[in-house]
């Protein structure tokens, strides 16, 4: 369906500078929650903050009443308090469900999903409906649901990962009533408070504020020590947060704990709320993790919470005692507790500030790479005359020294120089998100790496022995089968990896290239004796602008190396030990053809010579292009704007036009549009180098009819030239300026 409405939570999470204003506002509800200190002030809160997000829909707490009977909770307008409304006998139904399942439910067709459930419909008008259930210390307290009986408005998956964050809280919050009262009953007021928390300055920092709490723990007789440990939820290792102990005999306490906590199951952060463990409790879940790392201590049992923040991290609190094998008592259990809240709490709201600050940073980032972006742009239009020079008279050079010396040097100039322009190219196309289609054709990586290694030999011999710096590079290239690919995209990916092994040993080293095969898998290594990649980043040098060499490296070369591979159907692997050099592995499946046979030259036929007007305001960009078109056989006329190119259009007949698409004054299609008034038959050729011309263009444009992309390539002009005089008939038509003859 189409046009469809969402909640008014889509206005947060559909733009920029929305998702701020989400983190914002996930502070400040939090900050009120939990300054709440009874039960209705944290159900009005709860209202008033989610009727911000969500002004359309309902919005209903539910909480289980005696013999199970559920009561709804609604905001009342004439007390603007949140008041009981319903009670349900029928327990059949959707919110019973949500309870008994302690399961989060999300429908977009209410009635249908209550029948196919087998449930009743509670005589609820809703098309939407929403039911989180709110947990307190393991049991199910209630529920909070959200629904809307407009049938145009829908709920999504955002909706219910926002509430859920929001239930969490306030069930948190209403976990800390319940501490509070106790607190109050056991001392008759919240001295306690005071005596737990630090005071002053020390006060705003979250990591001084757990290390005080922690060293209250130590003030209870039997404590000896105490840990908060953190992992993140994808990968095994974890690290200590903050530690306190008694005695200088449990430094390494935390050191043992490193290494079993990755044996914990990932069950106990979903289904308990703490644990705790004696040494004779042999048949305890945690007693691998605890027995092994508390034994060569002075301690014997030990109380565990375990947790979870914000989807991302999974740690546990650990406190460890010396106490007889009894239970902990329940009292200084919900002592425990309420400084476990509030640590949890300080590590969400510092999770969520880390949050918040990543997200200006990317902000800001995002505006600079704009910015740089449309240098770049420009930088590249530039790139792209000063290539189209080398590139065209490279191309005249090897017509005229072929079979001398020179031919070589000159096919890798004119090779690299391609490999630039289609550098460039797949840059422009990365930046409006249209990535180049590659051109795959067989070919011989082992071919390749050679030619590589040659584009890089004035690096890594004669400019690095001006500058005193030896490296050794080692080829061994097995013996492998042709894969399908577009050459001058490996031959990037191959370059940038030799280059980024040189950048890694300032100091010289040794580089070694490997090619072999796996099954039907190409293999390449690339290694080196450099300074390595630290493992905390290594899972990150394959995104975008993620760079470690400053403001001399702009972060894009491995993440365009990635995406190249990734597109021939291949893989990237990277392996590294610090201060001893890393190691890159590519995987390139084989093909089982030869090579394809190279389409043969094709010369546009004798008839269709022409004389061409080329208009370019760039001198030796526009002199090049001239010599490349009269090797073709062309007589060319040549203007360095738009007036002069009128002038000399009328004076010397000319068949065919190439315009530069920018130039100063008119530009290439304001001139089109003229001379197209004038002779509407005329083919004519738009001349770019910023290369995001498309054949939408064309279809759109009536005055252009094709479009020559800088840096230039005679064999793709000729086809270009050879489709439209074709189409259009003008190859066999007598031209107004008569016939001209090839030049020799």
């Amino acid at each position: 369906m189409q046009n469809k409405s969402y909640s008014s939570l889509n206005l947060l999470l559909d733009s920029v500078e929305g998702t701020n204003l989400l983190l914002e506002y996930y502070a400040a509800f939090s900050r009120r929650l939990f300054s709440a200190k009874d039960f209705k002030t944290i159900m009005n809160i709860l209202y008033e903050e989610l009727k911000k997000i969500y002004i359309h829909q309902h919005i209903e707490i539910i909480f289980t009443h005696t013999n199970n009977r559920l009561v709804k909770f609604v905001f009342d307008e004439s007390s603007h308090q949140v008041v009981p409304a319903d009670e349900f006998y029928d327990t059949n139904t959707l919110y019973n469900h949500v309870l008994e399942k302690r399961q989060i439910l999300l429908t977009n067709n209410y009635a249908t999903f209550c029948e196919n459930l087998n449930l009743n419909t509670a005589n609820l008008p809703a098309s939407s409906w929403l039911g989180i259930p709110l947990v307190v210390r393991g049991k199910v307290l209630g529920a909070l649901v959200l629904w809307d009986d407009n049938p145009e408005r829908f709920l999504r998956v955002q909706d219910k990962q926002f509430l859920y964050t929001i239930s969490n809280m306030v069930s948190f919050a209403i976990e800390n009533i319940y501490l509070y009262d106790y607190i109050v009953e056991k001392n008759g007021s919240y001295k306690l408070f005071e005596t737990i928390l630090p005071k002053g300055a020390a006060r705003n920092s979250t990591r001084n504020v757990i290390a005080h709490l922690m060293r209250n723990i130590l003030e209870s007789e039997t404590a000896r020590y105490t840990g908060l440990f953190l992992t993140n939820r994808f990968y095994t290792k974890w690290r200590t947060v903050e530690e306190s102990y008694r005695d200088s005999e449990f430094a390494n306490l935390a050191i043992e704990l490193l290494k079993d906590l990755p044996k914990i199951p990932q069950s106990i952060f979903d289904e308990n709320e703490y644990f705790f463990w004696h040494s004779q409790f042999v048949s305890h879940p945690l007693a691998p993790v605890l027995r092994d790392a508390l034994q060569s201590f002075p301690v014997n049992s030990a109380l565990v919470f375990p947790f979870q923040i914000n989807y991302s991290y999974q740690g546990v609190w650990i406190i460890a005692f010396q106490r007889k094998m009894e239970q902990i008592k329940q009292e200084e259990l919900q002592f425990y507790r309420f400084i476990f809240y509030i640590i949890t709490q300080l590590l969400e709201k510092k999770t969520l500030l880390e949050k918040k600050a990543r997200y200006e940073t990317y902000m800001k980032h995002l505006e600079r790479m704009k910015i740089m972006g449309e240098l770049a742009s420009g930088a590249a239009h530039h790139l792209n005359n000063i290539l189209s020079v080398i590139i065209g008279k490279t191309h005249m050079l090897q017509k005229k020294l072929q079979n001398t010396p020179f031919a070589r040097d000159l096919e890798l100039i004119y090779q690299a120089a391609n490999d630039g322009a289609n550098s460039i190219r797949r840059l422009q196309n990365a930046v409006a998100q249209n990535p180049q289609k590659l051109k795959k054709k067989a070919v011989n990586i082992n071919h390749l790496i050679q030619e590589v290694v040659e584009i890089a030999r004035p690096r890594f011999e004669r400019e690095a022995q001006s500058l005193g710096i030896r490296y050794d590079l080692k080829l061994n290239l097995g013996r492998i089968k042709p894969v399908m690919g577009d050459a001058g995209a490996l031959r990037e990916v191959f370059l940038n990896l030799l280059n980024n092994a040189l950048d890694a040993m300032p100091n010289g080293g040794k580089v070694v290239i490997q090619t072999s095969m796996k099954a039907n898998q190409v293999l390449v290594f690339v290694s080196d004796t450099g300074m390595g990649i630290p493992e905390e980043i290594r899972e990150k040098i394959f995104e975008p602008f993620f760079t470690t060499k400053g403001e001399k490296g702009n972060g894009l070369g491995l993440s365009i190396a990635a995406d190249i591979i990734q597109r021939h159907n291949g893989k990237i692997y990277v392996d590294s030990i610090p201060k001893k050099g890393s190691i890159f592995m590519i995987e390139l499946p084989v093909i089982s053809e030869e090579a394809e046979t190279p389409v043969p030259h094709t010369p546009i036929e004798s008839h269709t010579s022409c004389r061409i007007l080329l208009v370019d305001d760039e001198g030796i960009v526009r002199e090049t292009l001239a010599e490349m078109l009269e090797d073709e056989g062309f007589e060319v006329v040549t203007a360095s704007n738009a007036e002069e190119a009128m002038l000399k259009f009328r004076k010397y007949q000319c068949d065919v036009i190439f315009t530069d698409l920018s130039m100063p004054g008119m530009n290439g299609i304001q001139l089109a549009q003229r001379m197209k008034k004038q002779m509407p038959d005329i083919p004519i050729f738009i001349i770019t180098g910023w290369n995001q011309l498309d054949k939408q263009l064309i279809e759109s444009n009536k005055f252009i009819d094709g479009i020559i992309q800088k840096p230039f390539n005679i064999a793709r002009i000729r086809r270009e030239l050879h489709r439209v005089l074709n189409s259009n008939g003008t190859a066999s038509r007598t031209f107004p300026g008569g016939f001209i003859p090839r030049k020799k």
